[in-house]
């Protein structure tokens, strides 16, 4: 890639571009954030600039070190190299004498050379990191992986994920996702989530952390489900299988078998496989639906509080298990809350910030 001839840019709008271009990478940025992404653009040709170079850089990243051979002394020969980077300085006056310029210093610019060692950690660790897909209150997003598996994330879910040559790996940080795997005989995809791995090769499931556990659905094929994992991060999870359809174990030896339409719950003390799991509602979340059948009201605020920036909170112990059923659109608060102000122990106390669940009438 050639190296542009204008003139440098300073530090801090490399800083700035740098600070955009990571969190327009990571997928972080709600609608308030592109405003201010563009704003930002317009603000200024430099800063346009300083971003669309720094875009530059990470295209022609994987051709730039693919033996990762970069370090920092290199980069500040490299940069020393650069003629624009070097600036002549008479010598100081020596005592008793006059300064003179017949000899200039020169002097690498600092600032330059700590850009480009900048750039080159940030092209770094995109370039070998895990990238990690997020998603806001109440925000949805659908992600095709690398390997033609896709991926739906549910808000506020945060998935991280690393392909080798042996394997497909993917932690679910936070919230919700429902992965249709495209089969791979050599390269068994495995999602996990606290302590709990789960192991497929093409199939279609569901997995949600919540509070309580892991909710493992399966909606097509079959996967293998292991508990009580002592490290179950993806740096952690080794592949030993050979290159061949894996075998999955049977329930009670190394994991437990799941065919389709089958659901576990995994808790920190136990797995409690559901006999008659009502598929389409674990999956109503795609349909932006809230479906709860005799749902507690901790359970109904975890929910609704995917979607709502206002979010609901139960003041009252005696709450805590107050049972509910219905049918709500994730994407109208005000059906729920009307659903809820008719029920006779409960009462809806609503400020700017949060929602408020009471067993009695607050008395103000």
């Amino acid at each position: 890639m050639a190296r542009p001839s204008s003139a440098r840019l300073n530090a801090q709008i490399y800083s700035e571009a740098a600070e955009w271009f990571v969190n327009c990478r990571s997928g972080a940025l709600d609608d308030a954030s592109r405003r201010k992404f563009d704003a930002w653009l317009r603000q200024s040709p430099q800063h346009l600039s300083a971003y669309l170079e720094l875009a530059a850089i990470w295209d022609e990243a994987p051709n730039l070190d693919a033996e990762r051979r970069w370090d920092e002394q290199t980069l500040i020969d490299e940069a020393r190299a650069d003629q624009s980077n070097v600036v002549a300085l008479s010598r100081p006056a020596t005592p008793g004498g006059s300064a003179t310029s017949s000899a200039p210093m020169r002097w690498l610019d600092a600032s330059i050379a700590a850009v480009a060692i900048g750039f080159a950690a940030l092209v770094w660790v995109y370039l070998f990191r895990e990238p990690v897909y997020v998603t806001q209150i109440g925000e949805q997003r659908s992600i095709a992986l690398s390997d033609g598996s896709t991926m739906e994330l549910n808000s506020r879910s945060k998935v991280r994920v690393r392909y080798s040559e042996h394997e497909r790996a993917l932690e679910l940080l936070e919230g919700q996702a429902l992965f249709r795997v495209a089969k791979d005989a050599a390269r068994p995809f495995i999602v996990t989530s606290d302590g709990t791995r789960v192991r497929a090769v093409g199939t279609q499931f569901d997995v949600n952390k919540k509070r309580e556990g892991t909710v493992v659905t399966v909606v097509e094929g079959r996967v293998s489900v292991l508990t009580n994992v002592p490290d179950a991060r993806v740096e952690a999870i080794a592949v030993d299988m050979p290159r061949s359809m894996p075998r999955l174990p049977e329930s009670g030896s190394s994991g437990i078998l799941l065919a389709a339409g089958e659901q576990i719950t995994v808790t920190d003390t136990a797995a409690k496989q559901v006999t008659r799991p009502d598929v389409a509602r674990a999956l109503a979340w795609t349909q932006r639906q809230l479906v709860f059948e005799a749902a507690t009201l901790t359970e109904v605020a975890e929910e609704f509080n995917r979607y709502n920036r206002r979010q609901l909170v139960l003041r009252d112990p005696e709450l805590y298990e107050f049972h509910i059923s219905g049918v709500f659109a994730s994407t109208d608060p005000g059906a729920l809350l009307a659903f809820l102000r008719e029920r006779a122990d409960v009462h809806v106390e609503e400020t700017d910030d949060a929602i408020y669940l009471t067993k009695d009438r607050v008395v103000r």
